[in-house]
């Protein structure tokens, strides 16, 4: 009998790395507990050694957390939930589709350096035009082509890279989050496919819940203090 899951995750409006493997379970329909530990918290000080082997978020725990069995780091939970849950498709079925999905993750995982640091996930604000640079413009060209590619090639059945959802798509949706927050303009078949991402169930969700949030933390919010125009919506 499988142990009951709980995700570790940290704010909604922040933290990208935990929303990848809740969109996962939560669109594939995967059950499992949310354990939110929020940045710069008590909670996080006194209990995120306990609830995090590595002290980072994201973490699956299968049974209790802090006593259960952990798998940390965003792309060994998925492929944890694709050990555990196979007919839920967490990768493409198709033997060429899930190599590549799988490229594309590892590959955005291990780089896009620029991007990232530039433009922090933040759901709730809007800085129009901040972060871009001609490093951040380049990996974005980058991103857009991989995905356009990769859809033209493994897409003609569906909206998502490989026709169906999966965790490549969940991968890339805080990125599509990204894109909203710093207002950058999209070539056409991108912005479909950002948009995709978007209205998913599970990503409208995510957000309605990250827009009741309240908290600030600095080392997220390199914009706030220099952008007098900057909204909360």
């Amino acid at each position: 009998m499988t142990e009951p899951l709980t995700l570790v995750i940290a704010n909604k409006n922040y933290s990208s790395w935990s929303l990848r493997p809740w969109l996962v379970m939560t669109e594939l329909g995967i059950e499992f507990s949310e354990r939110m530990v929020k940045f710069d918290s008590d909670d996080w000080e006194q209990n995120i050694s306990q609830l995090s082997p590595s002290r980072l978020v994201p973490v699956l725990w299968e049974g209790a957390p802090g006593t259960g069995f952990a798998t940390f780091d965003t792309i060994s939970i998925l492929e944890r939930l694709h050990e555990m849950y196979p007919e839920a498709n967490v990768w493409p079925s198709d033997p060429q589709k899930r190599s590549r999905a799988r490229s594309l993750v590892a590959n955005f995982h291990s780089g896009y350096f620029s991007l990232r640091a530039a433009m922090p996930m933040n759901i709730r604000s809007r800085y129009p035009g901040k972060g871009m640079s001609a490093e951040v413009a380049s990996e974005i060209e980058r991103l857009c082509e991989l995905w356009v590619n990769t859809r033209h090639e493994f897409a003609a059945d569906g909206d998502f890279l490989f026709g169906d959802f999966c965790a490549a798509d969940a991968f890339f949706t805080p990125v599509a989050s990204r894109f909203v927050t710093y207002e950058v303009n999209l070539e056409e078949e991108a912005q479909r496919y950002q948009q995709t991402l978007l209205n998913t169930r599970s990503m409208k969700a995510w957000t309605a819940h990250a827009l009741l949030e309240t908290e600030f933390v600095p080392m997220d919010e390199p914009y706030a203090s220099e952008n007098a125009n900057s909204s909360l919506t």
